[in-house]
């Protein structure tokens, strides 16, 4: 998640997780659905609204909005912004632009676009990018609510140790993936750097043991496959599942 956060599908780390941000620039999330002159959209608004009448448990996370040209291959990302040695904030960072950025990650993340739409039980097709952009929102949020529930008031860690211990599992997940200790978007990023898999290989030649080469044979496989693995990891699941749910059960209001 530069890799120690909680990422989407499109997000960066699922979870999407990020190193350490020292500075503190978001809004938290109670207070933010009450300033006046914040621009967000009418779809984002009425999400992030529902979600705190339902947890309010999360109304200290903050939201941070993000350019896309931030973030170009993801739709935001969960971290938790160290304040001192034993505060930590969750913070989800959002993506602000919407249809444009976000019909470019249906094409560029296809495979997990996929994913998304069955589990939200419609056809790719049926995909919409602001549907996507709800899931993503949603998806960072569930690793929140995984943070604060099993981590932050997880009454065996105390402080610093709920954050520490986040971090540990989650490169303990990563480094189940099938290109260890990467997630999605860090392994998009160094395959950029390759013609063809026999070259990726070459420089990660461990990469040989974990992947069938019959099967996958060029980067977009790979690509596919770790973006499969990185889904279906707890992290990912957790936050993959608070996701389908919510928008399932409140898919009326939110798209009157």
């Amino acid at each position: 998640m530069e890799n120690k956060e909680g990422q989407t599908v499109f997000n960066r780390g699922g979870p999407d997780i990020k190193p350490e941000i020292k500075s503190r620039k978001g809004v938290p999330l109670n207070e933010l659905l009450k300033r006046e002159g914040v621009e967000i959209d009418k779809s984002t608004s009425d999400l992030l609204r529902i979600m705190l009448e339902q947890n309010t448990f999360l109304s200290h996370v903050e939201i941070v909005f993000i350019s896309p040209e931030e973030e170009p291959n993801t739709g935001g990302f969960f971290h938790r912004v160290e304040v001192d040695e034993d505060t930590f904030v969750p913070t989800i960072s959002i993506v602000s632009e919407q249809a444009e950025h976000m019909q470019k990650l249906m094409e560029t993340r296809r495979s997990s676009a996929e994913r998304v739409a069955d589990m939200l039980g419609i056809e790719f097709k049926d995909m919409t990018p602001n549907l996507l952009r709800q899931f993503i929102i949603t998806h960072e949020l569930g690793h929140a609510v995984d943070y604060v529930r099993n981590y932050e008031t997880n009454p065996d860690y105390q402080g610093a140790d709920a954050a520490e211990e986040w971090d540990l599992h989650y490169e303990a997940n990563l480094l189940t993936m099938p290109v260890s200790g990467m997630d999605p978007t860090d392994l998009r990023k160094e395959v950029s750097e390759f013609d063809n898999l026999s070259g990726f290989l070459e420089v990660h030649p461990a990469v040989v043991k974990t992947i069938n080469t019959g099967e996958i044979k060029t980067l977009q496989d790979l690509l596919d496959f770790q973006e499969l693995a990185y889904r279906s990891s707890e992290y990912e699941s957790y936050a993959d599942n608070f996701a389908t749910d919510f928008l399932k059960r409140n898919a009326r209001e939110l798209n009157d």
